[in-house]
């Protein structure tokens, strides 16, 4: 067999991570692996080759990402088929804001860190900001469910952003800056450093300490709008294509972040493996005090009209600690696994004025939340099985609450207590799942998994709130239960073509923010204690086929048919959250890769198309919504690129596009080119790198390269440059 490629190599060496899910290495794995054919560590934890797979994977290698200019985590992933990430103003973007293949929402998807979950216990979303893209040394994603292993949040598939460990003493330094051609369009004053530094000892122990900052002047992307017009006000089309006015637009919003962390891991002699780390991420945005308003009193003067708190851009903020520890080790015929972890997110905060735009009233809600986590599972090779069976063990606890203000300025200047809302889930779980070589080209591949799922201690309290509208309620303790199978089958039906198929389901419980959090901001959000569980059923079928040398085709096609989905229902002042009867998604991938040489240039060019049609099939709270295409979901992706070395030059380029999305369940928002809208658009980037010597290089990206003007709710950023330096010891 052919040595592995450098896919297969990093894939191997993200076994021996710290975390990982606790994934531990079969011995035969590490006997020789210049005789090994490509794996994935995250598919059945425990090594599995990729032509054996029974679902789509996708990975991206150190090697793409360093081609690039990810600005933010799921940047690295936005290339991918099946992969939406919602543009958003950038690197100011709180939320992750991405679906995977049908299935909208990140809440849907289970996002790890070396294994570690992300997703928080409030609202079960993944915050990314202040983790750097240069941490990550490669990205797997699988699509489809994944609640047979891994639970809940996993409905959509699973995120892994793998990093690495040294294997010898090393240090790594990236620092950059960047601006827009064209102030005002795009971040500006972008700033960013990164370093890490690690060692291996002759004992085996392995440390590696890491750190990132990054910040921008911003830009002002958040507009003010309005059905009235008023002196001075610029007539714009709004959201749902009817007249609209726009009034000016806040402050510049900036945006400061960064990261830390620290990893060990000691490899035993008798083969057993400690693992121990820490991981600090961070950060803050607002704006500055300089809206620009088009309103005018009498005589000219600048206004701000009857409700100058729209023109004030409040502050926010976030700041998480993640703690883990695991062991691995041979038992009996098997390996054990242990992962501990523990997700203190210390805030999570905003602050929403009231008063005017230079201070006065306001308000601060802040959603500081803990989840502590223990998975163990055994592995072990039996004949031609691979058995594995584990148990796990969840814990989330969130306290929102929400200060009046004296001065909205000043976070510190809280009053009395507004609204809050708080509660506990826990979550216990079994599992098994056997991955069945029946000959040496057809895998089988059979799982399953129990939930219980408890929630209790749920409280609402809005003490703020005018009299007769207030809530003082107690909730009773919840509980449910899910089964979760899913089965598959691959067949390698010759060296260059694997054919494979696979149908699952899996559920997502309601979240505390689902459950208890009912918001009074310029609209009323209100909570829902009697939300029920999601759930899917899902199948999907496939082809992986390597034509030729270098080259590579996939074919994916997949159905998804929704239960209960939770969705926030109305438009109008007062919206609920509601369980959607039904919904369906289906649709199609298709991804190209060919790798060439020609006149000394190595290059790998790529496209893929995604089709994927979605709707709402069955809603009784919102008969209008029938029929209509699910929120935050193209129903066309495509992308197309092209990457080519030659000696100490790199060039990248490469283009993606989505179709209009929609924010609303009856699909009204249907204008275009206006705030508040999610266009259609196509966006083309290019980076070009020079490695002066084998520990200095150089890099200059362009983001944009077209200027396409388009919105994602915010107006998109526009055709920017960042130039970086890197150093590698």
């Amino acid at each position: 067999m052919s040595r592995p490629t450098p896919t297969s190599l990093a894939a191997l060496s993200s076994l021996g991570l710290a975390a990982g899910c606790a994934i531990g290495p079969i011995a035969p794995v590490w006997a020789d692996e210049a005789e090994l054919a490509p794996v994935t560590v995250t598919a059945s934890r425990a090594p599995v080759r990729l032509d054996h797979a029974t679902g789509q994977i996708e990975v991206v290698t150190r090697e793409e990402i360093e081609a690039r200019n990810p600005g933010r985590l799921t940047d690295i992933l936005n290339l991918l088929p099946g992969v939406f990430t919602s543009p958003g103003k950038g690197m100011l973007q709180p939320s992750p804001g991405f679906a995977l293949r049908g299935m909208p929402d990140d809440r849907r998807t289970l996002v790890l860190v070396d294994g570690l979950p992300l997703n928080d216990g409030y609202s079960g979303s993944s915050s990314l900001g202040g983790l750097s893209p240069d941490l990550v040394d490669q990205a797997e994603v699988l699509y489809g469910p994944m609640s047979s292993l891994y639970g809940g949040n996993a409905m959509g598939g699973v995120i892994n952003f793998v990093t690495r460990m040294p294997t010898k003493t090393e240090f790594k330094l990236r620092a950059g800056y960047g601006n827009p051609f064209e102030a005002g369009k795009a971040p500006e004053g972008v700033r960013k450093v990164f370093g890490s530094a690690g060692t291996r000892l002759d004992n085996g122990l392995s440390l590696l300490i890491t750190a990132n900052w990054a910040a921008t002047d911003g830009y002002k992307s958040d507009w003010v709008t309005s059905t009235a017009n008023t002196n001075g006000a610029r007539y714009m089309t709004g959201k749902d294509g009817k007249p609209g006015y726009l009034y000016g637009k806040k402050g510049d919003n900036t945006w400061d972040e960064d990261g830390a962390a620290i990893k060990l891991e000691q490899r035993l002699s008798d083969g057993s493996r400690w693992r121990l780390g820490w991981q600090r991420q961070r950060y803050d945005y607002g704006y500055d005090r300089s809206p620009e308003t088009y309103l005018r009193k009498p005589g000219g003067l600048p206004d701000y009209g009857s409700t100058p708190s729209l023109f004030a851009g409040g502050n926010g903020g976030f700041e998480r600690n993640l703690f883990h520890a695991g062991f691995d080790t041979d038992l009996g015929i098997g390996r054990l696994n242990v992962l501990a972890s523990y997700n203190n997110v210390v805030s999570n905060y905003y602050v929403t004025p009231t008063g005017n735009v230079s201070g006065g009233a306001g308000r601060i809600s802040d959603s500081p939340a803990q989840s502590a986590s223990l998975d163990a599972y055994w592995t072990a090779p039996l004949g031609r099985h691979v058995l594995t069976t584990g148990v796990a063990l969840r814990r989330d606890d969130a306290d929102n609450k929400d200060y009046s203000l004296s001065n909205w300025t000043n976070p510190g200047s809280k009053t009395s207590l507004y609204a809050q809302a708080s509660g506990r889930t826990t979550l216990i779980a079994a599992y098994a799942q056997d991955e069945w070589s029946i000959t040496d080209r057809l895998t089988a591949q059979l799982g399953a998994r129990y939930d219980y799922w408890k929630n209790e201690d749920g409280s609402i309290r809005t003490p703020g709130w005018p009299a007769a509208s207030q809530i003082n309620a107690d909730y009773a303790s919840r509980s449910a239960s899910a089964l979760s199978p899913k089965a598959g089958l691959a067949f390698k039906a010759s060296d260059s073509l694997s054919l494979r198929a696979s149908a699952g389901s899996a559920f997502r419980a309601p979240s505390i923010y689902d459950l208890y959090r009912t918001t009074r901001v310029t609209y009323n959000i209100m909570a829902n204690p009697e939300l029920k569980p999601e759930k899917v059923r899902t199948w999907e079928v496939g082809a992986d086929w390597k034509p030729w040398q270098g080259g590579e085709a996939k074919l994916t096609y997949f159905e998804n048919d929704l239960r209960d989905l939770v969705y926030v229902r109305g438009s109008s002042g007062t919206r609920y959250r509601d369980n959607l009867e039904r919904a369906e998604s289906r649709g199609v991938t298709v991804s190209l890769a060919q790798r060439f040489s020609v006149a000394g240039f190595d290059s790998r060019a790529f496209a893929s198309v995604t089709y994927t049609d979605s709707a709402v099939k069955e809603n009784s709270h919102a008969p209008a919504s029938v029929g209509k295409q699910l929120t935050f979901l193209p129903k066309k992706q495509a992308t197309v690129g092209l990457e080519t070395r030659r000696g100490a030059w790199t060039l990248a380029t490469s283009g993606r596009y989505a179709s209009k999305q929609y924010a609303t369940d009856d699909n009204s928002d249907v204008a275009t080119n206006v705030y508040g809208v999610y266009d259609a658009y196509f966006v083309v980037d290019a980076k070009v790198a020079y490695r002066i010597d084998r520990n200095v290089s150089v890099s200059l990206a362009i983001d944009n390269l077209t200027n396409r003007d388009y919105f994602s709710l915010y107006p998109a950023t526009g055709r920017s440059w960042f130039a970086a330096v890197a150093l590698d010891y």
